[in-house]
C-alpha cells in the first residue's frame, strides 16, 4: 500500500524512472542478442573457412568515416573487420578524408587487391566504381556493404530499437557472406559523360561518372537534400523541408531543357560500332565488358537493329527529372526517365506533401532508352544535379547504360 501511494504522489518521477528503467532493459536486450548472434555468425564463418577450398584474398577496405553520422568506421571494425580475419583475408583499410578520394585513389593504384569492400554511402559507391572504370584494364569484384543510413532523431529513444538494430547487424554479416564464398554476378552501371562541340571551354577532357543509383534533378531533389537539416524533427522533417519550400519564388520551381534519346536496344550491331569508336576517347568501358560477352560479340555485330540508332528529340518544363537503371521485360538493362510538371507553389502544393514525402507523385512523361541527352536552359544554373547523392553543377550531358561492367558480391 505505501508503494502504491508513493507512486501516486510522485507520478512524475515514477514515470521518468519507469522511462530510463525500460529503455536500459531494451539495450541491455539488444546487445545480448546482437552479442549470441555474432557468436554464432563467427563460428559458422570459421567452420566454413577450414572446409572451404577458397583461397583467402587480399582486401581493400575503403571507409567514408563521415557516413551514418560518422558511425561507419565503428560498425564496420566492430561487425564486419573481425569476420574477415576470421576468415583468413588480408584487409587494408582506407579513410577517405575529402570528396573524390576514393575515386582518385582507386583510379590511380598500381596493383587492384583481389576485391575491394566499400563501407560508405552512395556517394563513395559511385567514386569507387567511377575510380575503377577509369582504368586501363581489368577490374577486381567490389563489394557493397549497407553501412549508410539516415540520422537517426531524438524520437528513437521512445522506440523499442531491439529488433531493428538486430536485424540491421544481421543484415551487414550477411552482406560479407558473398564476398566470404566468392559468390559475384556482373552488374549495370549507368555512364555520365559531359557533352561539349568546344574544346577551348574544358569540357572536352573531362573523364565521366559511374554510379548505380541514377541522376535526379529538379525540386523534389532539393526537397530531400534539404530534409537532413530538420533531424531533430525525426519522422517530420521530410514534411518541414517540404512545406517550407511551398513558399519558395517559382523561377526555381521549372527545369527548361532540350532532350535527344535513343530507344532501348538488347545489343546489336549499331551499339558495337558506337562502343568502339567511343573507346578511341580511351575512357569507354566496352573491354570491361567483353571477358563477360566476348563469346557474344560476334553475334552482336550481326544484329540488325534499326530504331537503335534513331535519335528522339524534344523540349520539356519539367519541376523534377529523374533518370534510373532498370530490368525491362525482356530482361536487358534500360534507362528509365521520369519527368514530373504538375507542381506549383502554394496550397495545391501543401496538400500534395504526403505524396511528396512517400515520393508516391506520378510523371507526366516516361521515356525508357539506352541513352538519353540533356540539354539544360542556362536559366537553371542555380539547380544542381544529383547523382548517387553527389550534386554537380547543370551541363548538357548523356547518360548511358553500361552493361555488365563491374563484378559484384551478392
Amino acid at each position: 500500500m505505501n508503494v502504491v501511494m508513493t507512486i501516486k504522489n510522485n507520478w512524475k518521477k515514477s514515470v521518468l524512472l519507469s522511462c530510463v528503467v525500460g529503455y536500459g532493459i531494451s539495450t541491455l536486450k539488444t546487445k545480448i542478442e546482437i552479442k549470441r548472434y555474432m557468436s554464432k555468425f563467427s563460428t559458422d564463418v570459421a567452420v566454413f573457412s577450414q572446409n572451404s577450398d577458397i583461397s583467402p584474398k587480399n582486401v581493400l577496405v575503403i571507409i567514408n568515416p563521415i557516413a551514418n553520422n560518422k558511425k561507419t568506421e565503428s560498425l564496420f571494425k566492430k561487425y564486419c573487420e573481425p569476420i574477415l580475419h576470421l576468415a583468413g583475408f588480408s584487409v587494408e583499410v582506407l579513410r577517405t578524408n575529402h570528396i573524390g578520394h576514393a575515386k582518385a585513389f582507386v583510379e590511380e593504384m598500381n596493383t587492384l587487391p583481389d576485391a575491394i569492400v566499400v563501407a560508405g554511402g552512395d556517394g563513395t559507391k559511385s567514386e569507387v566504381i567511377t575510380g575503377l572504370l577509369r582504368r586501363q584494364g581489368d577490374v577486381c569484384p567490389v563489394s557493397l556493404l549497407p553501412l549508410a543510413r539516415e540520422k537517426q532523431s531524438l524520437f528513437k529513444i521512445f522506440k523499442i530499437t531491439s529488433k531493428n538494430d538486430v536485424e540491421y547487424v544481421t543484415k551487414l554479416s550477411n552482406a560479407l557472406m558473398p564476398l566470404l564464398k566468392n559468390q559475384f554476378r556482373y552488374a549495370d552501371v549507368i555512364q555520365y559523360d559531359v557533352l561539349s562541340n568546344d574544346v577551348s571551354d574544358g569540357n572536352a577532357n573531362l573523364k565521366p561518372i559511374f554510379g548505380l543509383n541514377g541522376l535526379s534533378w529538379g525540386i523534389l531533389k532539393d526537397i530531400d537534400s534539404a530534409k537532413d537539416k530538420y533531424w531533430y524533427l525525426g519522422p517530420l522533417k521530410h514534411y518541414m523541408a517540404a512545406f517550407l519550400r511551398s513558399f519558395s519564388g517559382s523561377s526555381d520551381w521549372e527545369l527548361e531543357t532540350d532532350y535527344v534519346y535513343t530507344p532501348p536496344c538488347r545489343g546489336c550491331s549499331n551499339c558495337y560500332v558506337q562502343t568502339e569508336n567511343a573507346s578511341s576517347t580511351g575512357f569507354f568501358v566496352n573491354k570491361l565488358v567483353k571477358p563477360q560477352t566476348l563469346n557474344k560479340v560476334s553475334t552482336q555485330k550481326q544484329i540488325k537493329n534499326d530504331s537503335c540508332a534513331t535519335n528522339l528529340h524534344g523540349f520539356i518544363k519539367s519541376n523534377q527529372i529523374n533518370i534510373t537503371l532498370r530490368q525491362n521485360d525482356e530482361n536487358f538493362a534500360e534507362l528509365e526517365s521520369k519527368f514530373i510538371s504538375s507542381l506549383q507553389p502554394g496550397w495545391d502544393f501543401i496538400k500534395n506533401i504526403p505524396n511528396i514525402t512517400k515520393k508516391a507523385i506520378e510523371p507526366n512523361l516516361i521515356l525508357k532508352s539506352r541513352t538519353i541527352k540533356l540539354y539544360p536552359s542556362d536559366s537553371n544554373s542555380a539547380i544542381f544535379y544529383s547523382i548517387d547523392g553527389e550534386e554537380y553543377e547543370p551541363r548538357p550531358i548523356q547518360v548511358s547504360v553500361v552493361p555488365n561492367a563491374i563484378k559484384v558480391f551478392c
